[in-house]
């Protein structure tokens, strides 16, 4: 009688070994236990033999023949459950602290512009100003990159306030005076507020280039809905350059962005006298620490309009008080405040001299308001009611 054969799920060969349950069987191939489970099949002869097929059917179902092939499966199934169950909790954790740490940075934003808010003066209406500077200033970063790359005048007076009448003040302007030399791409903002001038409000930003680059600032003004470049305050506007009005050319009278800078005399007598005495002095764009030329010495009375008002100014300034509530400290060296001036020449016996005719503003901001409440200056000076 042919013995029944047996397949062994150590080697995958097919073995022969008596019919029946036996915990002992060993492969005759491998000599190991061949822990499939009992499967006999008869040799030739019987009708029964085992196929090719039949082992390819067993193989593609993935029947289970013993009780430890069928622990091996469900230890495979809880492997694969455990390993979903891992990778579940990773994504939920790291979902919770993705979570906390955008409420902790939302919160600690929350609490810095509550701090902001905090630092400002009360009744300085911090929320408008905060609100102002979110919505203005992508409108000024425009403003000023347009202004800056455009290639010609008409492309640049599309950035600018009041572009009507800026543009032939600004045609004559370059005409003489050579356009700023910054590259835009390489520019930074490092200062920003906002500044109520009168009834209206202001952005006054300040830029860097670079890290040794151009440092100047840049105010933007509201109009139409949006907020345009102050063209006059960018480029220290005046009727002619400086250096050739103080050498006789261009109109005898024009309007003028300068330095002022008091001077005392006779080691320092006029301080606190009749008089005040001064000299005027052209910025130079990009480079606030330096100075350009500077005017022959301006005589005039302190308790004339104009003196009340650079008096008011230099204490200021001395005091390290700002105009109009400035934050940033100034960019120009200790002594020299910004001033907005009507000056006429005259020649007077051969020698060329300079009057003071009106002191517009003590900044240079395109605006009729002064920086100070010239009557109120009076009632201080002179005891008004």
């Amino acid at each position: 009688m042919i013995k029944p054969h047996y397949h062994c799920g150590r080697c995958g060969s097919l073995f022969g070994s008596e019919l029946g349950h036996d915990a002992n069987r060993l492969c005759g191939i491998c000599g190991q236990k061949p822990g499939t489970g009992v499967w006999p099949s008869s040799g030739p002869g019987n009708g029964t033999s085992l196929r090719d097929d039949a082992v390819a059917s067993f193989a593609n179902k993935g029947q289970a023949l013993d009780e430890g092939g069928q622990r091996a499966v469900r230890k495979k199934k809880r492997k694969n459950l455990m390993l979903r169950l891992v990778v579940v909790w990773a994504l939920l954790m790291g979902l919770a602290i993705w979570w906390h740490n955008r409420r902790t940075g939302l919160a600690d934003k929350i609490q810095g512009m509550q701090v902001a808010r905090t630092d400002m003066a009360e009744g300085t209406l911090a929320d408008e100003r905060i609100a102002l500077l979110t919505a203005a200033l992508p409108d000024c970063h425009r403003a000023l990159g347009g202004f800056l790359t455009a290639g010609t005048p008409e492309g640049r007076n599309q950035f600018v306030a009041d572009p009507i009448p800026t543009a032939g003040r600004m045609a004559t302007f370059y005409a003489s005076n050579p356009f700023p030399s910054v590259d835009a791409k390489n520019i930074r903002r490092v200062g920003q507020e906002p500044l109520k001038i009168g009834d209206e409000w202001v952005i006054n930003t300040r830029w860097k280039e670079g890290a040794d680059g151009a440092i100047f600032d840049a105010v933007f003004l509201r109009k139409g809905g949006t907020w345009q470049l102050d063209w006059e305050h960018f480029s220290r506007y005046g009727d002619h350059p400086w250096a050739l009005f103080l050498a006789g050319g261009g109109p005898e009278e024009g309007e003028f962005r300068l330095l002022a800078r008091e001077v005392s005399g006779d080691g320092g007598a006029d301080r606190g006298g009749s008089r005040l005495r001064f000299e005027l002095i052209s910025p130079v764009f990009g480079k606030p620490l330096e100075t350009g030329i500077s005017s022959p010495i301006f005589v005039i009375e302190r308790r004339s309009d104009e003196g009340i008002l650079l008096e008011a100014a230099f204490a200021a300034r001395r005091d390290g008080r700002s105009i109009f509530g400035s934050t940033m400290e100034p960019m120009e060296p200790d002594g020299l405040i910004r001033v907005r001036v009507q000056v006429r020449r005259g020649e007077f016996g051969g020698k060329r001299s300079f009057e003071l005719r009106k002191v517009i503003a003590c900044h240079w901001i395109e605006s009729d308001v002064t920086g100070f409440d010239l009557d109120e200056l009076k009632d201080d000076l002179f005891g008004g009611s």
